[in-house]
């Protein structure tokens, strides 16, 4: 009985385990159903091969285009050179069989991937397989090595990793989870790991028994690929100049603008920070300025869509992109890779690409960002102190009662501030440093990628907040991007994004003259206090008072910070739909619809509690400015493309058909006076002043091709053309054709270098090509009119001025010559480009000046050519690699730019203001934009009041300043005797990049500079004016005082006339521009995995510090060497400096997260 109920409870037992079992079984056939499923609808797919003596990376390629699958293997297992022939159309299974049975490869299928193994022979097989006993031998002891290989960044696992035992054939692969398993002879044994994209790494089994390794991207495998005009081509195989970016090194910058993070990255691409404002714009020349009157920005392509982005100091519109949701950054600098933009390449081209999702592949990314700014001490003005300005103010009251009363002054002739100076201990006022504050930072986005096998799909948000280390200023955004992909059929694939973004901006006017609140804090009064007793800020400062001679009064700038709004907003939104047909595996037509919406508002508001300098404020009478505006712009581009590869030939070809059109509106309105200051709506004013509406209107129509033909991976072709038929242009020459050829020759591949074991890649290029810049408005074709007036007998009579029409009006042309070398040396851990181009521009658009005798007064003409010839070099390579890796990448430019032609008379350009005489000279045979003004001599001394030669006008007396007689006619004019001071062209630039690694820790270094060229340092005419009324550089001290006391007898002293010439433009105003940046020092440190994955959620996290705008070493007394005026064309008048927004140095922290 008791035997019974054990033998019954066996059999439940058994029963329940079997159930269990089968069901169990069944769920793992059913996945295994489902996989096998899957691998077999892969291999079903239909594939046709046709070729002949092709390199199986080239069919791999092929194979990929067709079946929508990816091949994975490591080149250190199969050769990727090796030639293959056939002629097939079959199922993939099939032709996979035909083709790696004869090279002896198997392969797995994973997904939508393909992973590829090298077969061991048969005699290996049976060496590792059949054991042979040996009489009295010792068998080794082999031990099992187990582990898992993950990407290093995304810490997730990749299949298809090669593992090789060191010095043997004998390794292994990685499955689909990125684990392996390999059985290795002795402690001694080194793994080598390798993977396509990824660093190698070596490591030595020791005790262990598991291995798990993180490979590293192989950012120069990355770069193989890169973006070009319409497509992407091989690096090997580009002919023209192009140049990327390592987004790894600029990640972190914390910036709010993808130009910002570029400073430094390019040979021959000078970005100059002109402003520190909160989304302020910077300045872009790639290869020099090549205008005069149309711009010399480059042309930005966002995700295929031409995107206008010229200087704009006030807003930048690269502000509206997202830095965090770019995937790559491509510059065209040669004509070859810019004439494929005609009309809108001369000045380069800039490719922006952003992030896409990824297939079969679920990834989300968080970044977040802290930070604090302040504004480093170099830089900050050297004025007088109280006491100092005191004496100062003495000794302009000394010299006016003695011209006025001829007597000597006493001490009721001074204010009573400055009647005992030795009581104004300390600096007093530092109205620079009041406007200043520690400015928050803050910059996070998260990112979500996903995809499956026939769909792709990324979404992210961002949010960025800066506040201006001057105070009340700052910007805001808010960022979206969401893009999606969809392969709907075998041979159609359609796709779709928006990338909406919010902008606020408070700012204020910085960068524009001694009146704006930087201005006024450069020269304000030292003695006077900001607050009044009870702490509160004094609206207006009235600086001490005296019958003989006060300084300025003046709005105090903090009270004009605090109380004035400047308010902008401004959204866009990026669109683009595209469907794409494969009409066979060489044929594809592409035909897409990119759109850029956008609106703006802008509201200024400055009540009547704000005054001016001299101007006290009076109530009632605020005033405001409001602008409102929109625009749509619409690009459709139809492409067609053919790709063959036949024996050792390689074709690409591209056609292409688009069209775009832009429409704006704006209105614009100023309304004054509000007899009330709380009420800040327009309907609040009593009168509306000015107001205006504004329509613009343009389009574009072109026609494009490229051809790429390679010939056995040496010998390579490229030509392009593009026509384009331009509204903006006159009605008779409104169609240009802008073609370009480029070849090159890839000497390595050439039997005498292919096994070079010091120099890996050796390619020769050349490249002419002609492209246009078309930046000139929308009418300047047309003739203007303006209103005016003239004197007919004693009456004044209302007319208008008006400008010839000029049918012929058409683009600017650019020619360009470039022969460059590309090299790498010692396994590739060297890498040399250098890049000659003579490029010569033509056809100017200047405002030519026709005699009023004939009716009218101007007319936009095609005239004058400016030439700029050059050398780039960038140097980049891996000195140390291992487990110190260290890469740097160093780049230098000389670029050499000057005008040959401007018209038939050679007239000179004048440009620039300064009391209404210019600042800056344009001629032949020098660079654009050369600065002008007096050359100072010192001071006059007695022996040239002797001097009989010197004639003697009012402005010539000892230790007044004495300018350099440039005419030779004994009297000192004004712009008679101008002559040219300084170059604002550097002599060359420069960028050098470090990145060093250490196990979990990363450093990177960034620094720029330039060498040579000037600045002009506009305040100076405040700073370095001795009138009395402005505090003035702190040198002044040492001024001259009397032929006794003659100071350092370079410094004028305080002059017995008003207006003085102490405050012309003169060669004191122009300083040395040279300077050497440390733009940014970061170091991160990523959290072990096995930390990490005890979160269960986690992949990798990584955290970081990052110092940006470290420190500056420069001999400029100003703030910034690269500021430049908003208010004076920055082509024609480049390098004038006046009250620039500080430079800020940042320190933050982040962190970086993926799920």
């Amino acid at each position: 009985m008791q035997k019974n109920v054990r033998t019954k409870a066996f059999l439940l037992k058994a029963m329940r385990m079997t159930v269990t079992q089968f069901l169990l079984l069944i769920a793992f056939c059913g996945l295994a159903s489902a996989r096998d499923t899957k691998a077999q609808e892969v291999l079903n797919t239909s594939v046709s091969l046709k070729i002949e003596s092709v390199e199986i990376k080239r069919v791999f390629n092929t194979i990929e285009k067709q079946a929508n699958i990816k091949f994975v293997y490591s080149p250190n297992a199969i050769r990727s050179d090796q030639k293959v022939s056939l002629v097939m159309t079959n199922k993939l299974s099939e032709v996979l069989r035909e083709l790696l049975t004869p090279l002896n490869i198997s392969y797995e299928v994973v997904g939508t991937r393909i992973l590829l193994r090298k077969k061991l022979s048969e005699k290996s097989a049976s060496i590792d397989e059949i054991s042979v006993p040996v009489p009295n031998a010792t068998e080794p002891q082999e031990q099992i090595i187990k582990g898992k290989v993950t990407d290093a960044e995304k810490n997730e696992g990749l299949p298809g990793v090669s593992i090789l035992l060191k010095g043997t054939q004998k390794g292994t692969s990685t499955n689909a989870n990125g684990e392996f398993s390999l059985a290795v002879p002795d402690n001694n044994a080194v793994l080598v790991f390798s993977f396509v994209g990824y660093e190698p790494q070596e490591m030595v089994v020791g005790s262990r028994t598991q291995i798990n390794i993180s490979l590293k991207t192989d950012t120069k495998a990355l770069g193989e690929v890169v973006v070009v005009g319409y497509g992407t081509q091989r690096a090997k195989d580009v002919t023209g100049s192009v140049a990327t970016i390592n987004q790894t090194t600029i990640k972190d910058l914390p910036v709010s603008s993808v130009d910002q993070k570029m400073i430094g990255q390019v040979a021959g691409v000078q970005i100059q920070q002109l402003s520190g404002a909160p989304g302020g714009g910077t300045s872009v020349r790639i290869r020099g300025s090549g205008s005069l009157g149309a711009g010399n920005e480059p042309l930005y392509v966002v995700d295929g869509m031409p995107y206008a982005a010229g200087l704009n100091q006030n807003f930048n519109p690269l502000l509206l992109i997202n830095p965090n949701d770019i995937e790559s950054i491509s510059i065209l600098k040669d004509a070859s890779s810019t004439a494929i933009y005609g009309s809108r390449g001369a000045n380069g081209v800039i490719m922006i690409t952003t992030k896409k999702g990824q297939y079969n592949r679920l990834q989300v990314n968080v970044s977040s960002m802290r930070g604090v700014q302040q504004v480093p001490q170099k830089g900050r003005p050297n004025l007088m102190n109280q006491q100092e300005f005191a004496d100062l103010q003495r000794n302009k009251i000394d010299i006016a009662v003695r011209r006025a009363e001829n007597r000597a002054a006493t001490i009721n002739d001074y204010p009573v501030e400055y009647q005992n100076p030795s009581s104004l201990v300390g600096d007093g006022t530092d109205w620079y440093d009041l406007l200043l504050q520690a400015a928050p930072i803050q910059d996070h986005t998260v990112s979500i990628q996903k995809g499956t096998q026939d769909s792709r799909m990324n979404f992210s948000m961002g949010y960025y907040k800066q506040e201006g280390v001057l105070r009340y200023t700052g910007v805001e955004r808010y960022s979206a991007n969401l893009g999606i992909e969809s392969t709907v059929s075998k041979r159609v694939t359609v796709g779709v994004s928006l990338q909406p973004t919010l902008i606020n901006q408070n700012r204020t006017n910085t960068n524009s003259s001694r009146e704006d609140v930087i201005g006024v804090a450069n020269w304000a009064n030292p003695v006077m206090s900001p607050y009044d007793a009870n702490g509160q800020l004094i609206p207006y400062i009235r600086s001490p008072q005296s019958k003989y001679h006060s300084a300025w009064s003046f709005a105090n700038p903090l009270f004009v910070l605090r109380e004035t709004t400047q308010l902008q907003q401004q959204f866009q939104n990026l669109g683009s739909a595209y469907l794409e047909w494969e009409i066979t595996p060489d044929l594809r037509v592409k035909s897409s619809l990119n759109t850029i919406w956008a609106t703006s508002k802008f509201n200024q508001f400055t009540p009547s509690t704000v005054g001016a300098s001299n101007i006290p404020p009076v109530a009632g009478t605020g005033r405001s400015s409001n602008s409102r505006g929109d625009s749509f712009n619409w690009l459709l581009e139809n492409t067609l493309t053919y790709n063959k590869t036949f024996q050792k030939h390689r074709l690409n070809a591209l056609l292409g058909y688009t069209t775009q059109k832009d429409r704006s509106n704006a209105i614009n309105l100023n309304a004054s006076p509000y007899p009330n200051d709380l009420i800040q709506t327009i309907n609040a004013a009593q009168a509306i002043g000015t107001w205006g509406e504004n329509q613009q209107e343009w389009s574009i129509i072109s026609y494009l091709g490229r051809l790429n033909y390679s010939f056995d991976d040496k010998y390579l072709l490229t030509a392009t053309f593009r026509s384009d038929g331009s509204s903006r242009f006159g009605a008779k020459n409104r169609y240009a054709t802008f073609p370009s050829i480029a070849a090159a020759w890839r000497i390595s591949e050439e039997d005498f270098l292919k096994d070079n074991k010091v120099l890996n890649n050796l390619k020769l290029r050349a490249s002419y090509g002609r492209s246009g810049n078309n930046n000139i408005g929308n009418y300047s074709h047309l003739a203007a009119i303006n209103p005016g007036a003239y004197v007919f007998g004693n009456t004044q009579v209302s007319a208008s001025f008006v400008g010839l029409s000029n049918p012929f009006l058409t683009w600017e042309e650019s020619q360009q010559i470039d022969v460059g070398l590309d090299a790498e040396f010692f396994n590739n851990r060297l890498s040399l480009i250098v890049d000659l181009y003579n490029k010569e521009s033509k056809n100017m658009l200047l405002n030519d000046v026709i005699p009023a005798i004939t009716g009218f007064n101007s007319q936009i003409v095609n005239k004058g050519n400016v030439r700029n010839r050059g050398i780039e070099i960038s140097l980049g390579g891996t000195p140390i690699k291992g487990a110190l890796n260290w890469d740097f990448n160093l780049n230098f430019a000389f670029n050499r730019n000057k005008v040959l032609s401007l018209n038939e008379n050679g007239d000179r350009i004048l440009s620039g203001n300064n009391d209404s005489n210019p600042t800056h000279i344009t001629v032949v045979g020098k660079p654009i934009g050369q600065f002008f003004g007096f050359i100072a001599d010192g001071v006059y001394t007695a022996e040239d009041i002797a001097n009989p030669n010197i004639i003697k006008t009012a402005q010539v007396y000892e230790g007044n300043s004495k300018y350099r007689d440039i005419n030779g006619d004994g009297v000192i004019n004004d712009f008679l005797d101008y002559t040219i001071l300084g170059n604002p062209h550097p002599d060359f630039i420069f960028g050098f990049s470090n990145n060093f690694s250490y196990k979990r820790f990363t450093l990177g270094i960034i620094m720029n500079g330039q060498k040579g060229g000037q600045v002009m340092n506009g305040l100076r005419q405040s700073t370095d004016n001795l009138q009395g009324f402005f505090n003035v550089n702190k040198e002044f001290v040492n001024r001259w005082r009397s032929a006794e006391n003659p100071g350092d007898g370079t410094l004028y002293g305080v002059p017995k006339l008003t207006p003085s010439w102490g405050h012309r433009v003169n060669s004191r105003w122009v300083e040395d521009a040279s300077f050497l940046r440390v733009s940014n020092l970061s170091l991160g440190y990523s959290l072990p995995e096995g930390l990490v994955k005890k979160t269960g959620f986690i992949n990798s996290c990584r955290l970081y510090v990052t110092v940006q705008n470290l420190a500056m070493f420069t001999n400029y007394t100003g703030a910034n060497p690269e500021a430049q005026s908003r208010d004076i064309n920055n082509t024609l008048s480049p390098g004038f400096d006046i009250s620039s927004y500080p430079l800020a140095r940042t320190t933050s922290v982040g962190l970086n997260l993926s799920f």
